[in-house]
């Protein structure tokens, strides 16, 4: 997935699929090219962010 890809996942709140578990982009940063992903979770304040780089999603 590319950058821009992933940046309209985060838009749209639609789930990427990371490490063959659902994740959504819940930030980005433009400067390096990185996202911020949230495991898709029923209490989402349990859940850690992670810092991923766009080709890792699908």
């Amino acid at each position: 997935m590319t950058f821009e890809e992933a940046l309209k996942h985060e838009e749209n709140n639609v789930p990427v699929t990371y490490n063959n578990q659902k994740y959504y982009v819940v930030g980005h940063n433009a400067l390096n090219q990185t996202l911020t992903i949230r495991k898709l979770s029923g209490n989402p304040f349990f859940t850690v962010p992670v810092e991923a780089k766009p080709e890792e999603l699908s």
